[in-house]
């Protein structure tokens, strides 16, 4: 069996699947009460068109850290970091180059950067039996 990770980075990334968990799941019912999706109106606000493809990329993203979390071991750990870092760091990046920031981008920022925090902390972190 492969050493598991230290806890501190398995607590980091399971805080942070968490976090999307708690706006993602709640946002199925009513789109517009995510924050990357607050300034959506019309079709695109729909479940069928941008705001259903956001939700359930960010669901796949909170599940894959989920996993890793529960695995413990150091490649499923940093897939679930990289996929929430890079995803959300890109979203952030081209919601600032359109001219639309706001709390989501805020957002998606802070997280893309927790997300690569939690990377490093796991490539330094000692393995563990």
């Amino acid at each position: 069996m492969p050493p598991k990770t230290s806890r501190l980075p398995r607590i980091g990334l399971a805080l942070l699947a968490a976090i999307i968990l708690v706006f993602t799941l709640p946002a199925y019912a009513n789109p517009l009460s995510n924050p990357g999706l607050a300034n959506l109106s019309g079709d695109p606000a729909t479940l069928g068109s941008v705001a259903g493809a956001f939700l359930g990329r960010q669901l796949t993203l909170a599940l894959i850290a989920v996993y890793g979390v529960v695995k413990g071991t150091r490649e499923p750990m940093l897939i679930g970091a990289f996929a929430i870092a890079a995803f959300n760091l890109h979203d952030a990046v081209m919601i600032f180059g359109f001219g639309a920031g706001g709390a989501g981008a805020i957002a998606g920022l802070v997280i893309g950067a927790l997300g690569v925090a939690i990377m490093i902390s796991v490539i330094r972190s000692p393995r563990t039996a």
